[in-house]
């Protein structure tokens, strides 16, 4: 039985739960055959402990071509209710996209969220000098390439 107490995001509820990779893929895609259903809806919820970052991407945007504005997440009921982000209508509450993959509030020209002052809890804290995901080493400016391949090939 799992603790009341205990954060399902956290790394630890994660290790309690040891759910294997094909489940995991199972419940993803029983979870997205609700969504379509109209069944489920997803929010998201964040830690508010966590600090905002904010951090001197040093050009490094020309290298990673601003990719965590590609990367799914949902959004917070009170971000939803504010009616400032858009959010995916076929995915309620998921951060709205493009067909490029992208975000629609990232200005693609210069890589810059268009609603910057109002921009979603989780692009606040989201840290990608800590993920190696994105950065294979932050320091010498080496991008792990393979955090593109999610993204639909153009043309």
């Amino acid at each position: 039985m799992m603790e009341k107490n205990k954060n399902p995001n956290s790394k630890e509820f994660e290790e309690d739960i040891n759910i294997s990779e094909e489940e995991q893929a199972y419940i993803k895609r029983m979870l997205q055959k609700l969504i379509k259903l109209g069944m489920a809806v997803v929010y998201g919820d964040e830690d508010n402990n966590e600090k905002e970052v904010v951090f001197d991407h040093g050009g490094r945007k020309s290298i990673c071509k601003a990719i965590c504005c590609s990367f799914n997440f949902a959004l917070t009921k009170d971000e939803v209710e504010k009616g400032i982000i858009k959010w995916n209508t076929e995915w309620p509450y998921f951060i709205s996209k493009e067909k490029d993959g992208y975000c629609s509030h990232l200005n693609r020209e210069t890589l810059e969220c268009e609603i910057w002052e109002n921009r979603p809890q989780r692009c606040r804290k989201y840290d990608c000098r800590k993920d190696s995901k994105v950065w294979v080493d932050w320091e010498k400016k080496i991008i792990n390439e393979e955090v593109f391949k999610h993204l639909p090939k153009k043309g």
